[in-house]
Parts: structure tokens; sequence; C-alpha cells
């Protein structure tokens, strides 16, 4: 019980931090995202924390107003081997224009230790590039992320994209 708390503990922190780095209340106007260092822990629950959203579950940036939902994660062999991919809609509901350059490189952690995954890019494949250009109000753009990684291992993991924090079994995900 006591790992189990520390892990809940550490990914509330995660969740804590992504939020203040993202924020828009005072400090520099530029409009730039503060990156956020991944936790290297993952919790072992699937319960529900304040912030903290289950894997099919739509999120919504609080600085730019853009909902990202995770479509789907699956296995797939690439150039540099094995990995698991992750597919993300992100939809623009704010009345402004969404500059690519705005959005964080996704982050995974995953199993009873908090491992961190690493993030394969591979620009020919399809996935790690980010955002292509911007997103206009309501208009929405798919992007793919690629993790060197077993799908059968995410369970528990922890994948997150500056403020939005989604924890649980990836192992299993279907939509």
């Amino acid at each position: 019980m006591a790992a189990t708390r520390n892990l809940l503990m550490a990914a509330a922190a995660t969740a804590m931090l992504a939020v203040a780095g993202c924020s828009d209340g005072g400090g520099d106007s530029s409009g730039t995202a503060t990156p956020v260092s991944p936790s290297t822990t993952a919790p072992t629950t699937t319960g529900k924390s304040s912030g903290v959203l289950a894997p099919t579950e739509p999120g919504v940036s609080k600085t730019y107003n853009v909902e990202a939902l995770i479509l789907s994660v699956e296995d797939a062999e690439s150039d540099y081997g094995p990995v698991t991919v992750f597919s993300i809609q992100l939809v623009n509901n704010s009345d402004a224009v969404f500059e690519g350059s705005n959005f964080p490189t996704p982050t995974l952690v995953y199993g009873p230790a908090g491992t961190p995954a690493e993030n394969t890019v591979s620009l020919s494949e399809g996935f790690g590039g980010g955002v292509q250009g911007s997103i206009p109000p309501g208009a929405r753009q798919t992007i793919k992320y690629a993790y060197k990684v077993p799908k059968s291992e995410l369970n528990p993991a922890v994948f997150t994209i500056g403020s939005l924090v989604w924890q649980g079994n990836f192992a299993t995900f279907q939509r």
C-alpha cells in the first residue's frame, strides 16, 4: 500500500507541475510553452485523482482550449524496431489559431517502477513530428507518437501532454 501511495503522490506532483508550467497566470506573456519534465513514477491503480484522466477520456488544455483525445494505442514495427504508437486527435475549441510550435512532446512512463519510455521519432513513418503548422478555430488534427516499449507492458502507465495527464491500463486500450 505504501508503494501505491507513493506512486499516486508522484503522479499528482507531476500533474501539479504540468499545470503550473502551462498556466497563463502572469509571467512571460510571449505565448511559448513551458516544457515540463516527465515523472519517473507510474501509479499502480486506475483510481480517479483530481485532474488525472482515464485513458479513454478527453482532456482540454486550460491554456489553449485545445481538446486532446487518445484515439488508439497500437503495437507497430518501425524502422527502429518494435514500438507502441499513440494516435491523438487535437480539436481547437478556442477562437484563436493554435500554433503547432506551442505543442509539447508527450511523455510516457510505465510499469510499477515508472520507467520512462523512449520517444521514437520517424517522420517518414508519420510519428513524432508533432503538430503540423497551425490548427484554426474549430479544426482538428491527428498526430502520432511512438515509444520503444511493447503495448503489453503499459499497465500501469501515465501518458502526459503538457498539463494533461492520463493514467491507467493502456495495454488493453481500445476505442
